[in-house]
C-alpha cells in the first residue's frame, strides 16, 4: 500500500537529489566550457574547435558523428574544423551535452546496462529527428537532443535510487500498467518530471523541459503538443524496436497521438526501419 506519507518521503528524496544535483551529477568541464562560448556572443568557430580539441574522446566522437550517414556530409571529414564547422554550433552543443550527461552516471546492470541505454537513446534521437523533418516539424535537428535526453530521469533514479526504480518496474508488471503510472503512484513523480526538473538545472530552454516533463502524458501538455506526441510516439516504438516489447504501438500511445501528428502507420514503419538502420552505424561509430 502506497500510503500519502510514503509517497511524500521517497518523492523527498528524489526532490533532494535533485537539489543536490550539481554536486551528484555535474556536467565536465568540457560542457561548461562551449555552453560559455554559446553565451559569448564575441566567440568565433576557432574557439569551439580548440575547446573540442582539448577533450581526445570528445574530438573522436564529433569526428565520428560528422563522418556519420545520418549527417549526410560529402566527402570524408578529417580535420576538427571542418567537422565543427559542418555540424554548427547548435548541434555540436547538443552532442557535446547529451555525451557527458550520459556519461556522468553509472547504472546498475541488473536494471539497465548502460550500453543498452545508449542504444535506446540514439534510436530515439534518431527517429525523432527524422519524423520531425517529414511532419515539417520545425527546428526538426534540435529535437535530435531532447530524443537523446527524454530518458533523463530515468538515468537519475537508476543511478542513484535504483531500489526504488526496480519497484516502480516491478508495480508496472503486476498492474500491467504504464511505467510512468507507477512512478506516480510511488514517488508523486514520474521521470518525465524528473528530467524536466535535471533540464532546468542545466539552464536549457524551457520547451525542452516542457516537451520531457509532458512526454509520458501528452494529453496534459499545455504547448508545443506536436513535439510531445512525437516523442510520446518514439519512445512506443524504441520499447518495441529495442526492448522488443510485444504490445502493439497502437496499444501503447494515447489514442489522439495520431490525430495531432497526421502520421500514417506506412510512413512510420518505413521512418522506422531507416532509424534502426542509421543508429546501428551510429553505435557502431560511437562504441568500436
Amino acid at each position: 500500500m502506497h500510503t500519502a506519507a510514503v509517497v511524500r518521503t521517497q518523492a523527498g528524496l528524489i526532490e533532494q537529489t535533485l537539489e543536490d544535483i550539481k554536486g551528484l551529477m555535474s556536467l565536465p568541464e568540457v560542457y561548461q566550457r562551449v555552453r560559455a562560448l554559446i553565451d559569448d556572443p564575441n566567440s568565433d568557430i576557432d574557439q569551439f574547435v580548440e575547446v573540442v580539441a582539448s577533450d581526445p574522446n570528445l574530438t573522436v566522437a564529433v569526428l565520428k558523428v560528422a563522418n556519420s550517414a545520418f549527417f549526410g556530409f560529402a566527402g570524408k571529414i578529417d580535420s576538427l574544423n571542418r567537422a565543427v564547422n559542418m555540424l554548427g554550433i547548435g548541434q555540436l552543443h547538443d552532442l557535446v551535452l547529451a555525451t557527458s550527461a550520459i556519461a556522468s552516471l553509472q547504472l546498475p546492470n541488473d536494471i539497465m546496462p548502460l550500453k543498452t541505454f545508449w542504444r535506446f537513446s540514439l534510436f530515439s534521437a534518431v527517429l525523432t529527428r527524422l519524423l520531425a523533418s517529414q511532419l515539417k516539424i520545425p527546428k526538426s535537428e534540435r529535437l535530435f537532443v531532447i530524443g537523446l535526453l527524454y530518458e533523463i530521469g530515468h538515468l537519475v533514479l537508476y543511478a542513484k535510487h535504483p531500489e526504488l526504480a526496480k519497484r516502480a518496474i516491478e508495480l508496472s508488471r503486476n498492474n500491467q500498467e504504464m511505467l510512468h503510472t507507477a512512478e506516480q503512484k510511488l514517488f508523486g513523480m514520474h521521470y518525465g518530471e524528473i528530467g524536466a526538473k535535471l533540464m532546468a538545472q542545466w539552464c536549457l530552454p524551457a520547451h525542452f523541459q516542457d516537451i520531457v516533463h509532458y512526454q509520458p502524458t501528452p494529453d496534459l501538455a499545455p504547448e508545443q503538443r506536436r513535439e510531445t506526441a512525437l516523442l510520446h510516439l518514439v519512445r512506443a516504438c524504441a520499447e518495441k524496436y529495442i526492448f522488443g516489447h510485444m504490445s502493439a504501438i497502437e496499444q501503447s500511445v494515447s489514442a489522439d497521438i495520431w490525430d495531432i501528428l497526421q502520421l500514417n502507420s506506412e510512413l512510420l514503419t518505413d521512418t522506422v526501419e531507416k532509424a534502426l538502420k542509421a543508429a546501428t552505424e551510429m553505435e557502431k561509430l560511437m562504441f568500436n
